[in-house]
């Protein structure tokens, strides 16, 4: 069930996944997108993620009303908010993670609008990714994190709507790797370790890392696939990333090769309620079944780009 033509509402769409995507659906014409998000103040930087070509830009509390207005002309939702959880905020996690993509869930429901989210594969904690949309599956998973704990409620509560009068024509989650590159500059510190290392390679400054492995996906690779997905109307679940793992001392490497500085590091183990010590590799056959591939870029040419 593709929808071309159309308007896409992006919450969140001056973050980092959702302004590559708002900038891929609308880069050749095949859709209009409406961004929905908070800019916080002008040295952030934030505000350089909104595309030039946005049909509108709404703020987080006027996006009911404006929704209830606008409907007919909506193709979909895309729920891309992810604010508290950097902050150990729960209650600010639970909102945008669950309860924001709920309020959606009833009005793609009632208007029967096409309903897309951002969950995570921390959500599979160290169990081996299954994108099965049976909510005895999804309920099994058992993630380390808070973060992960979140994606999961949302990701139960739709499968739980299966299909029927509760449900939306086009529900699908979107399980994002760990996703680096261009539109960080708003997260200071909390920007991703790429980004992070290539950097502190630039002002020759040390870097303090987490001996883990991760699946890291460019955010421009990212929203090659969520954006064929959308435009494609597909509904389900799927693992948006690499398909491999990549070291914390590879991205160290790839940073020094991509800024020809070196970089100075401190490895020190990863918090045990920071991050599952057995990372999830995002499965990748959901896709390829559809014909939705990418070609991902190496480490080191991801991070000449950023």
């Amino acid at each position: 069930m593709p929808s071309l033509g159309r308007k896409f509402i992006i919450i969140g769409g001056a973050g980092l996944v959702g302004s590559a995507v708002a900038r891929h659906l609308a880069q050749d014409g095949s859709a209009q997108v409406i961004i929905c998000d908070q800019l916080g103040s002008s040295a952030s930087g934030k505000w350089a993620n909104l595309p030039s070509n946005m049909a509108d830009l709404w703020t987080p509390d006027d996006l009911m009303t404006h929704l209830d207005k606008a409907w007919r002309d909506v193709a979909g939702v895309l729920c891309f908010a992810d604010a508290g959880h950097s902050a150990g905020d729960m209650d600010g996690l639970f909102e945008t993670s669950y309860h924001l993509p709920r309020r959606i869930w009833d009005y793609a429901v009632a208007k029967q609008r096409a309903i897309y989210w951002a969950s995570s594969t921390q959500v599979y904690g160290g169990a081996t990714p299954d994108l099965s949309s049976d909510p005895h599956v999804i309920a099994g998973f058992q993630p380390k994190t808070a973060f992960g704990r979140a994606k999961q409620a949302f990701d139960y509560f739709a499968a739980s709507q299966g299909t029927g009068p509760d449900a939306a024509p086009i529900a699908t989650g979107l399980r994002l790797a760990s996703v680096y590159g261009q539109g960080e500059s708003h997260k200071g510190a909390l920007a991703s370790l790429p980004s992070r290392a290539r950097a502190h390679a630039l002002a020759e400054r040390p870097l303090s890392v987490w001996d883990e492995n991760r699946d890291w996906v460019h955010v421009d690779d990212a929203a090659q696939l969520i954006t064929q997905l959308v435009l494609q109307g597909h509904a389900g679940f799927f693992d948006i990333g690499s398909g491999a793992l990549t070291s914390a001392k590879a991205i160290v490497k790839a940073s020094e090769a991509a800024t020809r500085k070196a970089l100075a590091v401190e490895t020190r183990p990863a918090p045990v309620d920071a991050r599952s010590p057995h990372a999830a590799v995002a499965d990748l056959s959901a896709l390829e079944k559809l014909g939705i591939s990418c070609t991902f870029r190496t480490m080191e040419t991801g991070l000449s780009l950023t």
